[in-house]
């Protein structure tokens, strides 16, 4: 699993305790519980020495009806927007690392009796492999000055 979706997996299961669904929901889910589904994914140039990946992640909240699953999805919202999108990064092991993901947009809405999506949206950066090369070892100039 991605380590910014298990980190906002922890984050949002932390600020809403409830049953965590990581692969297709069952027939019969427990209520509340949360469903995270990988997230879409696209790429776009950055740097040069870097690209861009813009990651959309479509959280399922579920709860005995649509206003509490709203709620809770909007009060969810409201705690990654008023700490400015910032959520500590997790390793492996669920011990925060001290670095963060930016989440640059968050939406709410009701999409069936009882579920409500929270839409989160963020950027990262990663490094372009680098071309192996043999560096230079030993160079001779013969320089002089021009008559």
């Amino acid at each position: 699993m991605n380590p910014e979706v298990a980190s906002i997996m922890s984050y949002f299961y932390k600020l809403f305790p409830c049953k965590l669904y990581t692969k297709e929901v069952p027939e019969s889910f427990e209520i509340p519980s949360m469903y995270f589904p990988p997230p879409f994914t696209f790429n776009s140039n950055d740097t040069l020495a870097t690209f861009a990946k813009t990651y959309n992640l479509s959280v399922k909240l579920f709860h005995k009806d649509s206003q509490q699953a709203n709620f809770e999805a909007e009060r969810i919202s409201d705690i990654v927007n008023s700490k400015k999108g910032l959520i500590p990064l997790v390793d492996k092991t669920g011990a925060v690392t001290g670095e963060y993901v930016r989440i640059s947009r968050v939406e709410n809405r009701i999409a069936d009796s009882g579920v409500a999506i929270i839409q989160v949206t963020w950027d990262s950066r990663y490094f372009y492999e680098k071309e192996d090369h043999i560096p230079l070892e030993n160079i001779e100039m013969d320089s002089g000055v021009k008559e």
